[in-house]
């Protein structure tokens, strides 16, 4: 159980970038989130325009509907914590030599 723990830490790790520091890959990578997440919003709103037109049709939902509406839910909240822990955690609130003109 302890190595289960210990592998869920390092990816983690590896997903926060806690062991890297420059500006050059953190920046990048936060963009990459970003987009993530506007990925997932967009697949949000089709989900529920979807449960919409189920509904209006009275066609039944499937599991499959229910199970990918799931991962989706967990992958918005994977998403929006790794996103979070990047900001307090490396301070790229700062300015970085992408922002500068």
């Amino acid at each position: 159980m302890m190595k289960l723990v210990k592998l869920a830490d390092i990816c983690w790790e590896g997903l926060t970038l806690q062991h890297v520091s420059r500006n050059e890959i953190v920046f990048p990578y936060l963009l990459f989130i970003l987009m993530t997440l506007l990925f997932e919003l967009f697949l949000a709103v089709l989900l529920v325009v979807t449960s919409v037109l189920i509904y209006m049709y009275d066609y039944p939902f499937n599991t499959d509907f229910f199970i990918c509406a799931g991962i989706l839910v967990l992958m918005s909240f994977l998403s929006i914590a790794i996103f979070l822990t990047l900001v307090r955690r490396k301070g790229v609130a700062e300015k970085s030599e992408y922002l500068s003109y």
